[in-house]
């Protein structure tokens, strides 16, 4: 025999073949340029000495790469040491190498666990599996997409379709464009590819010694500008590496006058307030009003040009005319039959200039209308007074309603629910009657009006239909069962709406999001109007407002793919930008590799918004049937493909480390009001909690929405609930959303944004309950938590209230401010009702609607084992 021609590789050979260089034993490779660094293997290998610069600790995106630029030094046309090389830009080599070898290592993000117990709700807390971009990804070192701008739900693609298919998860873009108190770069100017108009980024290469830059979505080479390295304001040179489109994944750039069709419009608001006998019973037309009122000083109002409107409606509409300087007067039209203006000025008013005659408006508006008897609801009409008001400009029409609309063009039939609820025609009443409503939301879109619809009482008001002017202009849903003035419900209805009012919309806005080539978006979920294929008209972007995208793969992908979401806008000041926020995934061949680095906060995320816009357009059933198989489909090709019972029966069931909570996130969105089973949800309920599932980003969706938070505050380490010493609280520990946990001597805070319960032991100790709310006894219902603390000082008696009050503090800024939820006390042994409401928000157990967590795994551990899915 001779000698075989198989010859041992070393481990510097390996990772030069993963990296798809030559072997070391080949001709050196010279430097690319004087000074260059030699070429270094892509990826670490243990054993082949000291890590090189790309070992896998930088392969992470936004760490210092090999050949980073020297900041500060200006460009001369060549790069110069330490910069990168020119044509050097996004990385073409495999990185399956490197997630083959994480596999084979066993390491932590390769876990697989066994689904028993309890589940790891800290988890939800956790940072997305981490993207390992190969070297040279970017064209230098930026900061990356954070999650809350945009998250994909895998942070490792198939490369192919087939490959998508066999594991069974979703593909898709969670994209929230404007986050709350956000700090976004700004550009000094726009580049963009000729061909695709993608905006220039980080993940671009610069080729012909920089002259030129290749687009890293269709790969086009593009002229770079003459002033793409000059400042014409200084008459200076530039540093190129320090432009914040290349420094930053998500940035704006200020929108020259061809992204303009007319001036920015003002913000303007046009407020619809029911002034019938239902609302006046209410209380509603006085609280409204003075909500209005004490907000008019938050409203965006920098440069002196938002106006806004007041008309109260029941039969007839009540205009306002508002004269600077003069006393205001109040314009009644009867004829709601064919709509005309009482005046033609004076009616939408600079808030400047006529601050003091709107201040009297909304300060004698409760008393003008405590008495009325009129009947009727003229909503259709005011809606189409509305609309000539803001014809020209756009703006912002506010509707709170307390009756339905009951006269003129837009009125609704009554429907009765309570016999068809939780039967199959409850999905019927989930649809809107006729298309009145969505073609003047198609109308307003096109006019950059946007809707906001509140609803508040127990009056059947058909949320269903009159709901989707919000949800197709971009609006917002708010529901106030229990309003009544002077309860907890109207305190938190004049928070809410008040902080609804003073945040900083985004105006006559359009979304459009980017894919690399063999990407397709398939569909779109949220508040929007879908004006053609791939754009959103979005007449109002509110911050946390989120957009999720369905992808699909056309053909087999490169080694790296790219998402860009551009939103053009108007912000509150006038100024037009475009925020444009740039995402690089790797793909992979390798179904391991898909399954651990699954996003299994933006997978439930999605799913959750795909099952509700199921709902609203086939049956409940169909929906809640849907998102459970889908479960199933991902935990049986992960068994199927990724472990070693593949093909026969389990004891145990099994799933990724990064998908370990998917089926807790799954029978939370079945117990949660948006697809609840039963009779026991309301359809103006079920409406208001399909919106905030369609809108809201994963991160307050799934907690504390879905999955509530447990602590027992009876228990509290010494420095739970005081500062930490950088400004924040110190949380306790998360417990078990059971009854489980319950002790008969504690006292538990359970927090889900929309309300909080305080459950109260039936053995606890009078002296905490007095050390937490001041007296020693409390019954079972709405409660106002106290606050006993001495301007922040804790009082001696009363720590325990002042630590309270700091952790629903943090909390509330958890969830952004955006909720003031109602406190309920809920004793052991007191009103069923409250019990009922506590049962619904402990997801791990058993309930008449779906079964307890431990149950659910077992059901779906026999189904993978039947293959009966």
């Amino acid at each position: 025999m001779g000698a075989s021609s198989r010859r041992r590789l070393y481990p510097e050979q390996i990772a030069s073949a993963y990296a798809g260089q030559q072997s070391p034993q080949g001709a050196a490779e010279a430097p690319a340029y004087p000074g260059a660094p030699s070429a270094a293997p892509a990826f670490f290998v243990p054993g082949a000495g000291p890590a090189p610069a790309t070992s896998p600790s930088t392969l992470m995106q936004g760490q210092p790469m090999q050949g980073q630029p020297i900041q500060g030094q200006p460009m001369q046309g060549q790069p110069m040491q330490g910069q990168p090389m020119y044509g050097q830009g996004q990385g073409q080599g495999q990185v399956d190498g490197l997630t083959q070898q994480f596999g084979q290592m066993g390491m932590a993000e390769f876990q697989t666990v066994v689904l028993n117990g309890r589940p790891d709700l800290a988890a939800l807390d956790e940072t997305p599996p981490a993207m390992r971009l190969a070297p040279g990804t970017m064209c230098v070192a930026a900061s990356e997409c954070a999650p809350q701008f945009q998250r994909s739900t895998l942070n490792a693609v198939p490369r192919t379709d087939k490959l998508l298919k066999k594991t069974r998860l979703p593909l898709g873009l969670l994209v929230t464009p404007v986050c709350a108190d956000d700090d976004v770069a700004v550009a000094p100017d726009i580049v963009r590819c000729r061909r695709c108009r993608t905006y220039i980024n980080p993940f671009v290469a610069f080729t012909d010694g920089g002259r030129r830059w290749r687009c890293n979505m269709c790969g086009l080479s593009n002229d770079v500008p003459l002033t793409f390295d000059y400042d014409s304001a200084t008459q200076t040179q530039k540093d190129r590496w320090a432009r914040a489109d290349l420094r930053n994944a998500v940035v704006e750039f200020v929108a020259p006058l061809e992204y303009m069709v007319r001036p920015p419009m003002p913000p303007a608001y046009v407020f619809l307030i029911d002034v019938s006998y239902a609302s006046a019973q209410l209380g509603a037309p006085g609280v409204v009003a003075q909500t209005i009122r004490d907000t008019l000083d938050q409203l965006p109002d920098a440069d002196g040009r938002t106006r806004v409107a007041i008309i109260g409606v029941d039969a007839q509409l009540h205009f306002f005319q508002m004269r600077t300087g003069a006393e205001p007067q109040q314009l009644v039209v009867g004829d709601v039959d064919d709509v005309v203006l009482p005046a033609p000025s004076d009616l939408l008013v600079n808030l400047s200039d006529a601050r003091s005659s709107l201040d009297i408006v909304l300060e004698r508006f409760g008393a003008m209308f405590s008495n009325n008897h009129g009947v009727g609801n003229a909503l259709g009409p005011a809606i189409r007074a509305a609309q000539q008001m803001l014809g020209g400009i756009g703006g912002r029409i506010v509707a709170i309603m307390a009756s339905p609309p009951t006269t003129g063009e837009g009125l609704v039939e009554p429907r009765a629910e309570g016999r068809d609820l939780g039967t199959p025609r409850e999905s019927e009443l989930l649809r809107a009657q006729g298309t009145w409503y969505k073609n003047v939301a198609a109308d307003c879109s096109r006019a950059q009006i946007a809707f906001d619809t509140v609803f508040v009482g127990q009056q059947a008001m058909d949320v269903a239909t009159v709901g989707g002017l919000a949800r197709y202009t971009g609006g917002t849903l708010l529901h106030y069962p229990a309003f009544m003035a002077g309860r907890p419900e109207a305190v938190r209805f004049s928070s809410e709406f008040g902080q609804h009012l003073a945040g900083a919309a985004g105006l006559e806005a359009v979304l459009r999001v980017r894919a690399s080539k063999g990407l397709r978006m398939s569909a779109y979920y949220g508040h929007f109007f879908l004006r053609s294929l791939d754009l959103l008209a979005l007449p109002s972007v509110d911050p946390g407002r989120c957009y999720a995208v369905d992808l699909e793969i056309d053909e087999t992908l490169p080694p790296v793919v790219y998402f860009q979401t551009a939103l053009l806008h108007t912000t509150a000041l006038g100024e037009r930008r475009i925020r444009v926020v740039t995402q690089a995934v790797p793909t992979t061949d390798n179904a391991h590799s898909v399954f651990h680095h699954a996003d299994q906060s933006a997978i439930a995320a999605l799913l959750a918004k795909k099952a509700v816009d199921r709902a609203l357009s086939a049956r409940l059933e169909d929906a809640r049937e849907a998102l459970q198989h889908k479960t199933l489909e991902i935990l049986g090709a992960f068994k199927t493909l990724c472990t070693q019972a593949s093909s026969g029966a389990a004891t145990q069931l099994q799933a990724p480390r990064a998908l370990r909570l998917l089926p807790l996130l799954t029978l939370a969105t079945l117990k949660h009001p948006a697809l609840r089973g039963g009779n026991n949800v309301r359809v103006a309920d079920r409406i208001a909690a399909m919106s905030l599932v369609l809108t809201l980003p994963p991160e307050t969706l799934l907690q504390p929405l879905l999955v509530p938070r447990v602590y027992a505050l009876h228990e509290l380490e010494p420095n739970v609930g005081l500062d930490d010493g950088s400004g924040s609280v110190v949380m306790p520990q998360l417990l078990p959303l059971s009854a489980e946990v319950l002790a008969p001597r504690g006292v538990f805070l359970v927090y889900s944004g929309a309300d909080a319960i305080l459950w109260v032991g039936r053995d606890v100790d009078p002296s905490m309950i007095a050390s937490l709310v001041g007296e020693p006894h409390v019954q079972s219902g709405v409660f106002t938590f106290p606050d006993l603390s001495d301007n922040g000082s804790p009082r001696p008696g009363f720590e325990l209230n002042m630590r309270t009050n700091n952790l629903l503090r943090a909390l509330s800024l958890l969830c952004h401010g955006m909720w003031a939820p109602p406190m309920f006390v809920c004793r052991e042994d007191g009103d069923q009702q409250v019990r009922l409401l506590l049962a619904q928000r402990l997801v791990e157990d058993m309930d008449t609607a779906a079964p307890s967590y431990s149950q659910f795994l077992n059901q779906m551990r026999d189904k993978i084992n039947r293959g009966s899915f």
